[in-house]
């Protein structure tokens, strides 16, 4: 579950937080939301989406992974399109729509690089998780 907690100082926050795991609450991670982002390198980047991809948190895995899309070329740009275009899948599949879920699935099985890739990622094995998916249409998360 991911929601917003407000608190006026880091004193505050850190109550809460306490509470929440006090009560059995598991915290993944905080986000000051109200502070600069922080450039970051492509390598760390892309290490953070797949680490936001693999504990289910899609929709962060998409804007970080978008961030390198951004300035990337190439077979790369088409690669990173297709992780970006199955995190955005699976934000729909946890908003309870399957059906556009397995459409953006098959969208980003057209943007997946054949051959190798700069990108350390097993394409092989990811197209493999997609085309069960997509043929048995029963939609499993899965990790990268």
């Amino acid at each position: 579950m991911e929601f917003n907690l407000f608190a006026r100082d880091e004193a505050e926050l850190q109550e809460r937080i306490r509470l929440l795991e006090e009560h059995g609450r598991k915290i993944l991670s905080t986000k000051i939301l109200d502070t600069p982002p922080v450039a970051i390198g492509e390598a760390e980047a892309l290490s953070e989406g797949i680490n936001l991809f693999n504990e289910e948190r899609f929709w962060e895995s998409h804007e970080v992974l978008e961030s390198i899309w951004r300035v990337s070329e190439g077979s790369e740009k088409e690669a990173l399109h297709s992780l970006i275009l199955i995190a955005a899948a699976f934000v729909h599949f946890q908003k309870g729509e399957p059906d556009i879920c397995l459409s953006v699935l098959k969208r980003a099985t057209t943007r997946m690089p054949m051959g190798s890739s700069r990108i350390p990622i097993d394409f092989t094995k990811l197209r493999q998780n997609l085309d069960s998916i997509l043929n048995s249409g029963r939609i499993q998360l899965f990790k990268i």
